[in-house]
């Protein structure tokens, strides 16, 4: 006889199937682009030796250059708090929420079988422990750009380009890097209030077949679970706009830059044209002198 089987988070695997997926096939053809590049720049290499040497000394000295690029934009919350911030969400996920959300599952008062998985699935389309996980991952994954740009950047670097231009790239790419972060924190918080509100209550009422009939269900666990939302919100909000109060305070901190440099120009400039008069003065002197 055949049966109905009911599998339990079917939309949220699928996504994570999909995520996979295309994270795959975008990691083989950036391989694939990596390995064409690859063999034309061999194609057109004349020095090996040469290359070879430099890309030694390049390799010695690219930690001291990220961390030399990363400390000239970066401010106190940017070198601190965030990347502790960060560290607490990921022990968070990764510890704590995790036992929590192990026996995440229905008790409804139906013997009906299937109803229990299909009623938690209509609920919770997501799981909120996956939408935290991923929320981690699209948050650390524009850092991890950001340094994979930095080290692009002294590798790819010729006669013509001087340091200040290095610079004004990796600041634009520091300040692009902060719009990210703080675009995905209230993306994520606003689709976590939106999704899953901001706490849990401890009964459903779910009319989703193959429920016989509007059935109750309870979620174990209830406050627990509410309390983690709760935190995990705070920190959420909290990472976003200490983001945004970082990128604020770089910027100032250029402009700053900036203004004194022309200030220190436009003094350089007022001595030159002193003593430029004054030589002109003397010059003036001598003649009358002569004369």
């Amino acid at each position: 006889m055949r049966v109905d089987c009911f599998l339990p988070h079917a939309w949220e695997k699928t996504v994570f199937l999909r995520i996979m997926f295309t994270v795959s096939s975008v990691s083989i053809l950036l391989n694939v682009v990596e390995a064409v590049c690859m063999l034309r720049a061999k194609l057109r290499r004349t020095d090996g030796g040469e290359t070879l040497q430099s890309g030694s000394q390049v390799e010695e000295s690219v930690l001291s250059r990220l961390l030399a690029l990363w400390h000239s934009h970066a401010g106190f919350l940017g070198k601190t708090v965030l990347p502790v911030l960060q560290l607490v969400r990921i022990v968070l996920v990764g510890a704590a929420v995790q036992p929590v959300w192990s026996n995440d599952y229905f008790v409804c008062d139906t013997n009906q079988p299937g109803c229990s998985s299909a009623a938690y699935n209509a609920v919770f389309p997501f799981s909120v422990h996956q939408y935290w996980t991923l929320q981690v991952v699209f948050v650390l994954a524009p850092g991890l750009i950001y340094f994979s740009y930095l080290v692009h950047l002294p590798g790819h670097k010729t006669q013509s380009e001087t340091g200040t231009v290095i610079k004004r790239q990796s600041l634009w790419a520091y300040l692009g890097f902060l719009s990210a972060v703080v675009l995905l924190e209230l993306g994520f918080a606003v689709g976590q209030c939106l999704k899953f509100g901001l706490f849990l209550p401890p009964m459903f009422n779910v009319a989703v077949s193959p429920c016989p009939h509007t059935v109750d269900c309870f979620l174990s666990q209830p406050n627990e679970k509410s309390v983690f939302m709760f935190i995990m919100l705070v920190l959420a909000c909290l990472s976003g706009l200490l983001t945004l109060v970082e990128m604020c305070t770089v910027m100032k901190m250029e402009k700053l830059k900036k203004k004194c440099e022309e200030n220190r120009i436009n003094s350089i400039l007022c001595c030159e044209m002193v003593s430029n008069d004054k030589e002109e003065d003397d010059t003036e002197k001598k003649w009358n002198v002569s004369a």
